[in-house]
């Protein structure tokens, strides 16, 4: 018999441990694999460096994108369709890692990643690049969540933070040079390079790690068992469920908006049910709907998704707006960047440190409270050190908490349920992302028009009615002769920028008050090193030990 990934030893009948919140954890063994992690580890991040940059380009490229292909009025998709692809079967990879093994579902991954990049580069239409964004999201999320559960696999849960400080690193670098390419790209060479620069990338890491990446022995049980039991009534909910919100987010503010978006919520709920019910192979883990702390930190994943999202797909629009040029757009954009960089690092170390998340949560949500709320006082009369103060508090926040809320789900789960748990936070971000977009397109679409119908002599100018027409004309505001008008035109779009600073803000404050009632888990496991442990069979049939529906602070 293969090893399994965790060992799960029971308690004895009819006893508790004396922290309800840590029973599981006293009770299993965390088994960890040899690596060469000297090697292994840049490889994982290099795979994710690919993944990252990708979204960090796309915002900066999209004006110069949407003037050579055409297809204002479905601009949005651009940023959706990835997200749709991330998140539609988002909560299925740390599934299909348990059940295929975490080294095949990587490979696919990356291969599916880097065959919609190509795609994208060599895209003709606007229909084309949306539909290949999508193929690129399906392998970014696996890459994406793959990352995070080897690296769960492979490393102690209490070492996860320093780790993840270097993973937030790789996010940092990404996130800050990624606009500066794309805008030199999408000036200079082409913006078509922004998605043929993945290859390479890529292809290395994709070596790297088929050479050196050693994981925990697969179980040995037949694939048509699997099958057999998942719970596939929940999965199609699920799916189909993400699937329709999308789309009706996407639509505008018609009946089929909807239509779409109350079917989806439908669907989300009653596959939710689904698996707390079902008797089958659940696609996520039930615990983590019946339990406070990991239910807060799957709703503050997904405002946090909204906000993180939507203000790196519009901020460099802001900017643009404001009359910087795309080059000069990503270099605006670097204190943002910087900040999630420095606080996505310096959170995860002291996470480890300190074994204890809570703080980190109170933090992060006071500063992006802070930060959107002051967002709202921008105008096109502030400074460039205003503009730059006011995002990088913004930012501050927003990058501890790319890395602590998935030591702070892990800690909160039992070990068997790390892979499908971690995969659950994942989906919730990217379905906020996509939340994101969408909403923030809307508000656009809503606002502007009204502001500059309020504008005398504005008729002359066809801005049109939708987010995406609007968008098109952005880096045309600043070849108006009239200074009056074109001022006047401005401040209106950075009012109705404003109106999307406010949500952000509203979400942030919002998510300040649940994080309060976080409870606090201990991040101490039993680890036994070199894959040596002791029992066998699959990680799926491991038995949870009996935990109460709420838990009990272990710190």
């Amino acid at each position: 018999m293969e090893l399994q990934y965790y060992t799960h030893k029971m308690t004895a009948p009819g006893k508790t441990a004396k922290w309800p919140a840590a029973s599981w954890s006293q009770s299993e063994e965390h088994v960890i694999p040899e690596n060469r992690l000297a090697i292994v580890f840049p490889g994982i991040l290099c795979a994710t460096f690919m993944v990252v940059l990708d979204e960090a380009m796309i915002a900066t490229a999209l004006p110069t994108i949407v003037a050579h292909l055409g297809g204002a009025n479905n601009y949005s998709w651009l940023g959706s369709a990835y997200l749709l692809g991330s998140s539609a079967l988002g909560p299925l990879y740390g599934k299909w890692s348990d059940m295929l093994g975490r080294k095949i579902v990587l490979f696919a991954s990356i291969a599916t990643f880097l065959i919609g990049s190509a795609l994208c580069g060599a895209a003709q239409t606007m229909t084309w690049l949306i539909v290949c964004r999508a193929v690129q999201g399906l392998g970014g999320a696996g890459v994406i969540q793959l990352a995070i559960v080897i690296m769960s696999d492979i490393l102690p849960l209490k070492d996860r933070g320093t780790y993840g400080g270097c993973l937030g690193a790789v996010f940092g670098v990404a996130s800050v040079i990624g606009p500066l390419v794309a805008g030199g790209f999408a000036q200079h060479v082409s913006w078509r390079w922004c998605f043929f620069i993945h290859l390479p990338v890529g292809s290395v890491a994709a070596v790297v790690l088929f050479i050196f990446l050693n994981p925990n022995p697969h179980q040995s049980r037949p694939l048509r068992e699997h099958l057999a039991e998942l719970d596939f009534i929940g999965l199609t909910f699920i799916v189909l469920g993400i699937v329709c919100l999308l789309i009706g987010f996407n639509f505008g503010s018609d009946a089929k908006t909807i239509v779409l978006v109350v079917a989806g919520c439908v669907m989300l709920i009653a596959g939710g049910i689904n698996e707390i019910f079902t008797q089958r192979s659940q696609i996520m883990p039930p615990r983590l709907f019946k339990t406070r702390t990991t239910v807060i930190i799957l709703v503050v994943g997904f405002f946090h998704g909204i906000v993180f999202f939507g203000g790196s797909y519009y901020l460099p629009l802001y900017y643009q707006v404001l009359g910087a040029s795309a080059t000069e757009a990503g270099i605006k954009m670097l204190p943002f960047k910087f900040g999630y960089a420095s606080t996505s690092i310096m959170s995860g170390i002291v996470v480890s440190r300190t074994g204890s998340y809570r703080p980190t949560f109170w933090v992060a949500w006071t500063c992006m409270t802070i930060g959107w709320g002051l967002m709202i006082m921008l105008n096109n009369n502030s400074s460039t050190a205003t503009q730059a103060g006011i995002s990088f508090i913004a930012a501050l926040g927003g990058g501890c908490l790319l890395q602590v809320p998935i030591i702070a789900i892990q800690a909160s789960m039992p070990l068997k349920d790390m892979a499908t748990s971690s995969s659950a936070l994942g989906f919730v971000r990217s379905l906020g992302g996509a939340v994101g977009i969408a909403l923030s397109a809307a508000i656009i679409s809503s606002v502007l028009p009204t502001k500059l119908a309020a504008i005398p002599n504005v008729g002359s100018f066809n801005f049109g009615s939708s987010a995406g027409s609007i968008i098109q004309v952005i880096n045309q505001i600043h070849f108006i002769k009239d200074r009056a008008l074109r001022e006047a035109i401005i401040n209106a779009f950075s009012g109705t920028f404003s109106a999307v600073w406010m949500m952000f803000a509203a979400l942030s404050g919002f998510g300040l008050v649940l994080v309060l009632f976080l409870r606090g888990y201990s991040l101490e496991r039993k680890i036994v090193r070199g894959g040596n442990g002791k029992a066998a069979g699959d990680v799926e049939k491991a038995v949870d030990t009996p935990v109460p529906t709420e838990e009990r602070a272990s710190r």
